[in-house]
């Protein structure tokens, strides 16, 4: 195997030997330097080689090799396999969000094209980047080695290289990316590849480190996430597992269990992770909450709990380690949006404060951050719009977030096509934490 060596800011371990029976400690240490600033750990060998992401204290995507191409694996998968890999070397990086987006991008998405260095002309295809004012991000690789270069809104922002080199500070990136491509090129050809698909994912069991837990890492991933089986006169409807921090049942579609029937109320009841358990808490519903029979107001959760609501059954299963691939069960996995797994206020060995605590918004496709410091945010195409939307295909709607109190409330002010909110239709919402504004092809992520 030839292992690709990633792009880095800088390297906060040099490659070293290890027992796995360190990861966990090690994991924990860059948890928390990744609050400063998004981590890379790298785990390989000569067959094998993860690409661990780490970022604001939470394990976020594990990319692992197969020859010169890369898939996405599930946490516990990877806590598994790392343990079981002979003579593994590891190292740590730090990266910029930009430079962690991009590889991410690079990893995750299919190139829109995938052309030999040989059979494309690398100014013309930059011209059109920025003609078009594309969203983008390029790279070059060749066995051993990538370089990406970073287009927003048809400018280009960043080139990182993968070399080793020391960076310094380089004024025009897109001639930095053609210096590095021609001078590798003189010896042999690369890939090119050109990516207009921004959207990244995580691994689909991250799920939250609870406050004050103290166990082995792995074992926390290892261990299954709890299930509930939603029922009707006895007979199975949809299961849903628990991998988030909170789930809501009610008749609204926004509810992460939604049940559409008149005898559930619009938010009716919550299931959230306390500890190392998971609490029953009924929202103020008109029919109440039953567990076992019995009406509660809030209660802990043991396995095989029978909860109702309204007309339907809901039973929480704790699975055991011998069962079957949960792959098998007729499920819906709840992942929340990466910040929504971040861990909720962690014990003071994790924990590090927040820099401001001013309400913003997330850009996902590039993961900028716009901070709401003032009474109303523009969102649209216009020119006067303080966060703008753009794209062929981009709707002509504006967007405002107004400030009311200590609430921040989005409405649509002008056009004619949808604007959502967690899938669901909207003109006007009071914005609650993690909530998923779509735009066309624009999501943006409420961070209160």
């Amino acid at each position: 195997m030839t292992r690709l060596q990633v792009p880095y800011r800088s390297v906060l371990l040099e490659p070293r030997d290890f027992d796995a029976g360190e990861f966990d400690a090690i994991v924990e240490k860059y948890l928390e330097a990744s609050r400063r600033a998004p981590v890379i750990l790298e785990v390989c060998n000569d067959n094998i080689q993860y690409l661990v992401f780490i970022n604001e204290g939470q394990l976020y995507y594990v990319a692992v090799s197969e020859g010169a191409h890369y898939r996405g694996m599930r946490l516990r998968d990877f806590f598994s396999g790392v343990r079981c890999t002979p003579f593994p070397t590891i190292i740590a990086y730090q990266a910029d969000l930009v430079l962690y987006h991009s590889l991410l991008v690079y990893l995750q998405r299919k190139p829109d094209l995938k052309v030999s260095s040989e059979l494309v002309d690398l100014d013309e295809l930059l011209d059109r980047a920025e003609e078009e004012k594309m969203s983008a991000v390029l790279s070059a690789r060749e066995p051993a080695g990538l370089t990406l270069l970073r287009y927003q809104s048809g400018k280009a922002i960043a080139c990182y290289g993968s070399r080793g080199e020391k960076r310094t500070p380089c004024a025009n990136p897109r001639e930095e990316f053609l210096v590095k491509v021609y001078t590798v090129t003189a010896r042999i050809p690369l890939e090119i590849n050109l990516f207009t698909d921004l959207v990244v994912t995580h691994a689909e069991d991250v799920k939250p480190i609870p406050a004050g837990y103290a166990g082995p890492l792995s074992s926390f991933y290892l261990t299954r996430p709890p299930r509930v089986v939603v029922r009707l006169k006895g007979r199975p409807l949809k299961t849903y597992q628990l991998a988030g921090a909170e789930v809501t049942i009610g008749r609204l579609p926004e509810n992460t269990i939604s049940i559409d029937n008149l005898s559930v109320s619009r938010k009716h009841a919550s299931i959230a992770s306390a500890g190392n358990g998971y609490t029953l808490t009924d929202l103020g519903s008109k029919n109440g909450t039953l567990l076992n029979g019995a009406p509660v107001a809030s209660a802990i959760l043991a396995d095989g709990d029978q909860i109702t609501i309204g007309k339907y059954e809901l039973l929480f299963q704790i699975p055991t380690s011998d069962e079957g691939n949960p792959e098998n069960l007729d499920q819906t996995v709840i992942i929340p949006h990466f910040r929504a797994c971040a861990a909720p206020e962690a014990a003071p060995a994790r924990t590090r404060p927040r820099a401001s605590s001013i309400p913003r918004l997330l850009r996902k496709s590039s993961l900028e951050e716009f901070p709401l410091g003032t009474e109303k945010t523009v969102i649209g195409k216009g020119r006067r719009s303080d966060i703008k939307i753009g794209g062929l295909f981009t709707p002509g709607v504006t967007v405002e977030v107004v400030r009311r109190g200590d609430d921040f409330v989005l409405q649509k002010v002008r056009g004619r096509r949808t604007v959502s909110v967690n899938g669901s239709k909207t003109d006007e919402k009071v914005l609650e934490e993690e909530d998923l504004i779509t735009i066309g092809s624009e999501e943006f992520v409420f961070k209160a």
